[in-house]
Formats: structure tokens, C-alpha cells, sequence
């Protein structure tokens, strides 16, 4: 399931903010992983891609409304 959902996020992102991969891989090793500090913050993560990214990969992945039927 993670790696589908790493899947998913590259083909959304690729062509607007192709490292977006690279936070979502962060979190999920940050949170599979065992530390002494577990209550402190971390700053290991790649960062976050900007929001004008962002959006226009979330605007050319999202799927147009089904068209209603007609019978």
C-alpha cells in the first residue's frame, strides 16, 4: 500500500513538483522508525514543494466530473 500510494503521488506530481516523492518517503521512514528522542521535533525531511506546485499538480491530476446519464 505505501509504495501505491508513492506511486500515486509521483504520477500527480512529476511534471509540476517532481520531488514531492522524496517528503512523502520522509514521513513514512520517520514514521516506521524507532527513535530515543520519539517526543522531539526533527528536521530531516526534504521540503515541502512550493504551493503554487502543488496546486497546479493536485489541478492536473484531478478527474473531470462524470458526465450524468441521459436515459
Amino acid at each position: 500500500m505505501l509504495l501505491m500510494a508513492n506511486a500515486g503521488v509521483i504520477a500527480a506530481t512529476a511534471d509540476a513538483a517532481p520531488e514531492t516523492w522524496r517528503r512523502l518517503v520522509g514521513y513514512l521512514l520517520r514514521a516506521f522508525a524507532a527513535h530515543e528522542d520519539a517526543g522531539q521535533e526533527r528536521d530531516d525531511l526534504p521540503p515541502a514543494p512550493a504551493p503554487t506546485a502543488l496546486y497546479r499538480a493536485m489541478t492536473r491530476y484531478a478527474r473531470p466530473a462524470a458526465e450524468p446519464r441521459t436515459d
